[in-house]
This record gives structure tokens, sequence and C-alpha cells, in this order.
């Protein structure tokens, strides 16, 4: 049975897979400072973007999505028992619009592995390139970080929206 501790619960570990988010971002960002200013060789350098720019997507979308997380739990959890009928028509469309951007974003990440592979491979039989090698090497590293981040955010997602589907359909059916 779907319960207002679920919705508290899934929200709660939304906000801590948030903040988990942001940790990699800072972690991300620290190193590619490291490595743009301190060891300054060519492949270190191409090192340091991908990381840069991943960073600034992780720290940003963990910040906004954690800032959004209070006032929507407790919206959810008021309409569960005032308005249930908001949450089939608000909040589950809410979810299965995440959960398929979530899927979006891990083809779009697969594809970036696949193509920084390549790219690899290219520069590997060309001389002085150390700093493109360097580049797809992080960008490899930084796309896989993130499929397994999205991959594990998918878990708790569906429970929810499953839970959710089945008491808005039971709620659904004992009004009418």
């Amino acid at each position: 049975m779907f319960t207002k501790q679920d919705i508290e619960s899934y929200f709660t570990a939304f906000k801590n897979e948030q903040l988990f988010l942001m940790i990699p971002g800072a972690a991300a960002l620290i190193v590619a400072l490291l490595f743009f200013f301190w060891l300054k060789t060519p492949w270190y350098k191409g090192f340091a973007l991908p990381p840069a720019v991943f960073a600034m997507l992780f720290c940003g979308a963990g910040f906004s999505n954690n800032k959004k997380t209070e006032p929507l739990c407790i919206r959810n959890v008021y309409n569960y028992d005032m308005h249930p009928e908001q949450l089939k028509l608000k909040e589950l469309l809410r979810v299965k619009e995440i959960q398929q951007n979530t899927r979006v974003l891990i083809y779009v990440n697969a594809a970036i592995i696949i193509a920084s592979f390549l790219i690899f491979l290219y520069f590997l039989k060309k001389e002085e390139n150390e700093y493109y090698m360097g580049a797809a090497s992080s960008l490899f590293l930084m796309a896989s970080l993130s499929v397994a981040i999205y991959l594990f955010m998918l878990s708790p997602l569906k429970a929810y929206m499953d839970g959710m589907e089945k008491y808005t359909e039971k709620i659904i059916v004992n009004n009418k």
C-alpha cells in the first residue's frame, strides 16, 4: 500500500541523491583545477576540461533539484489526503518526465562514451596530440560516471512511480 511515508521516503532519498551528485561534481572540479593549473602538461590540461564541464552540470543540477525537493514533498503529502487526483494529474506526469529525461541522459552519455573512445583511438596513432588524448580519456571517465549515477537514480524513481500509479488507480476507481 502506497502511503504518505512512501512519499516522504522517496523525497528524502531524492534529496540525498542530489547531495551525492554534488560530491562527484565538487571532486571533478578540484581534479580539473589541479590538473590544469598544477600539472600543466598537455595531457593533463586536456584531461581537465571535461571534468570541469561535468562538475558544473552535476553541481548545478544537484543544487537546483535539492532546493525543489522540500516544497514538492509537502505538496504531495498534502495532496495524498486532500486531492489524490492531483497526484495522478501532476506528480505522476512529473515523475514520468524525470524518468524519460534520465533515460535520455543515459543514452547521450553512452554515445559520449563511444565517441570519446573512438577519439582516443584516432589520436593514439597521431603524434603530439596528448591534449586530445587526455580530453578523450577524461570524457570517457566522466560519461561512464554519469551513466552509473543516472542508473542508480532510476531505481527509487521507478518504485515511487509504480506505487503512485497503483494508489491513484485505486483512488480513481473508488471515486467513480
